[in-house]
């Protein structure tokens, strides 16, 4: 998920595409809201967080972690 979000932001049917879905999964959603509870992504409407035009991104946090996974797999 933070290596698809990356290369910028997405909304979750977006994201669900990638992964080779054909609709937002209850699995999506779990998963989203678990970044976003850990801090690994955000919205780009925060005050709108129900609005059709909501995307996900990564925040710095995110984008440290998606590093750290990278090191982690060139070993």
């Amino acid at each position: 998920m933070l290596n698809l979000l990356a290369d910028g932001p997405m909304s979750k049917s977006e994201l669900s595409k990638k992964l080779g879905h054909k609709e937002v999964s209850g699995q999506l959603n779990k998963v989203v809201r678990n970044l976003m509870a850990d801090g690994e992504i955000e919205y780009t409407l925060p005050e709108k967080p129900t609005s059709p035009r909501q995307q996900y991104r990564l925040t710095g946090k995110g984008k440290a972690e998606l590093a750290n996974l990278k090191s982690e797999n060139a070993v």
